[in-house]
């Protein structure tokens, strides 16, 4: 089975959102599942424009953080009224006035039309029904690779250009590899590509086991030169065993998401199952993608 699973859960939002009693409320209704941020480089970037502040790569850490797919986002941005009431009650660390507040709410209001589009990104106006929340969390962390293929051209489609330079997401697998499927060797446009990658990894493979290889060294299962390298789209894999976990690293310069990566993505996760077939000593996987170049063509 797969899962998709959240690397850092970020709750944003301006000031007075209910952000700390959010991160309460869903470390108790999950015990801690997931390691919760309050803010992220959104709130980074917005005071950095709002106060003028000049800081090297802002967008490009941004970027970063955004384009890594196991990260998600939770932006709280109820009507200004409710922040005024809760500012006037308690008051603020930072804000000594109204008008104050109000410039970051009105921030974070101008970034919703386009932070909205991100598919690793929510945003809510109401309170937050903690149970519904955590649900459709635990839920997205179950998914396909067809649902992993429409994430990652969502995010493709609302990036600058229709390119995200790069763009990372890691999956697990319990080693059943349940969506498994040869077929995909035989789609036509790969054919021959799918058959030279997987030919050429799975002969590295074999040749380190055997000691053939300019140390005449036999490898053992925690070999480093499990790897298969190329100029060509799909450029590096490097295969591991390291605590009972298999990882598979994959590295894409160019990949057209639309047209390419969800048959890319397919052979990959077969290619991974017969790793890991061929290895043994493994209990589970870790498959990492690096897309360094994701783009939709048009």
């Amino acid at each position: 089975m797969i899962t998709f699973p959240i690397k850092n859960l970020f709750i944003e939002g301006p000031d007075c959102s209910g952000k700390t009693t959010l991160i309460r409320n869903i470390h108790n209704q999950t015990g801690y599942r997931w390691h919760i941020f309050d803010r992220s480089q959104i709130s980074r970037s917005i005071f950095c424009k709002l106060y003028g502040r000049e800081i090297d790569n802002i967008s490009l850490d941004l970027h970063d953080e955004m384009s890594n797919l196991n990260n998600r986002f939770i932006i709280l941005l109820p009507k200004f009224d409710v922040i005024a009431e809760r500012f006037r009650v308690r008051g603020d660390e930072f804000h000594k006035d109204l008008e104050s507040v109000e410039s970051v709410y009105n921030a974070f209001c101008n970034q919703r039309e386009n932070l909205n589009k991100f598919p690793n990104i929510r945003f809510y106006n109401t309170n937050v029904i903690v149970n519904d929340l955590t649900l459709s969390l635990q839920e997205s962390e179950s998914c396909s690779l067809d649902d992993i293929s429409e994430m990652i051209k969502d995010f493709v489609r609302v990036s600058p250009n229709r390119e995200s330079y790069p763009l990372s997401f890691t999956i697990y697998d319990d080693g059943e590899f349940k969506d498994a499927d040869s077929s995909i060797l035989d789609f036509e446009h790969e054919k021959e590509y799918y058959d030279m990658v997987r030919t050429s990894l799975l002969r590295k493979i074999d040749m380190e086991l055997d000691g053939d290889n300019e140390y005449s060294r036999v490898e053992d299962l925690k070999s480093r030169r499990f790897v298969y390298s190329d100029s060509s789209c799909i450029s590096f894999i490097q295969v591991a065993i390291r605590d009972g976990i298999m990882d598979f690293h994959c590295v894409i310069r160019s990949s057209d998401v639309e047209n390419i990566f969800p048959h890319d993505l397919r052979f990959l996760y077969f290619l991974s199952s017969e790793c890991f077939k061929k290895l043994g000593g493994a209990k589970r996987v870790r498959m990492r993608f690096n897309l360094n170049s994701a783009h939709i063509i048009g």
